[in-house]
């Protein structure tokens, strides 16, 4: 999930598009249209379960890449019962209004306004693929755990946080996350939405990532840069979704990052200002 690849950049940006899916006239004024309203929240569905299914692709830079975007088509899918839930694409987020964990997730509270989950995701790592990353070696994937919370406000507009650490101690340190965002109903079956999240990790994460020890140092050629803890990135997505009928749905987000500190600092980032397109369709059940 790092924010170097292109798909966590998209997934980003998917994820976004359902993370914030929930959101004085005068008397002779008519009311407000329907187009200008948070989308309502819908009452518990009766059945316990949900799920979808559907096809994902992106289109983005990575911060050690070449300049070149990269095109890459993955599986999206969908699974909650009752307060658990399995997904890699929160953009096909089910009927039920409130978000959908990324990876194995639980709710340990849903509130009207407040929300608390756990989940366990899988960490792909980082290979050293790219020119810029010749000589420092792969970073080895991991499973994280993700402690995250979320408060609903009015008007569609919801805050956002939470900290994922490493539980393998494969190298993975910590990182964690806040976020702002707010989504509107442009038509009854679209839905559009924005958000801005700030991330920070701790010293181990960040010199997995983006530092240079004395050994990759000689191998690269890269001086030894051994960062402390410190901001990781600033993202910025906004995302679509359009409801063809109760069973098709057509998802949409671009979304834009930007390294930021000792993130920023590190010998091997070619471009420290990344962007990532991604287009998805996929069917309810």
């Amino acid at each position: 999930m790092p924010c170097h690849r292109p798909t966590a950049l998209a997934l980003t940006a998917l994820a976004a598009a359902s993370a914030m899916a929930e959101e004085a006239s005068a008397p002779a004024d008519p009311a407000p249209a329907p187009a200008a309203a948070a989308p309502p929240e819908p009452p518990e569905p009766s059945r316990r379960w949900d799920a979808a299914v559907g096809l994902i692709a992106s289109w983005g830079t990575s911060p050690h890449g070449d300049g070149k975007p990269d095109l890459r088509l993955q599986p999206g899918y969908v699974l909650r019962w009752g307060r658990v839930s399995l997904s890699n694409a929160g953009a096909f987020a089910t009927r039920r209004s409130d978000n959908v964990q990324r990876g194995l997730g639980l709710d340990l509270q849903r509130g009207e306004r407040l929300r608390t989950t756990l989940s366990l995701r899988y960490d792909g790592g980082r290979d050293d693929d790219e020119p810029a990353l010749r000589g420092l070696g792969k970073v080895r994937n991991t499973v994280r755990a993700r402690l995250g919370a979320s408060w609903r406000l009015d008007d569609g507009w919801r805050l956002s946080g939470g900290i994922s650490p490493d539980l393998l101690g494969r190298g993975g340190g910590v990182f964690a996350d806040v976020g702002v965002g707010r989504e509107r109903r442009l038509a009854p079956a679209t839905v559009w939405n924005w958000g801005l999240r700030l991330s920070a990790a701790d010293s181990r994460y960040l010199r997995s990532y983006y530092g240079v020890d004395t050994e990759q140092s000689q191998a690269s050629g890269y001086p030894v840069y051994r960062p402390g803890a410190g901001w990781r990135d600033l993202q910025g997505s906004l995302g679509l979704r359009h409801d063809l009928d109760k069973h098709r749905i057509l998802t949409a987000g671009v979304s834009l990052a930007r390294l930021l500190g000792p993130a920023a600092d590190g010998p091997a980032v070619t471009r420290r200002s990344t962007w990532s397109l991604a287009a998805g369709a996929g069917w309810r059940f």
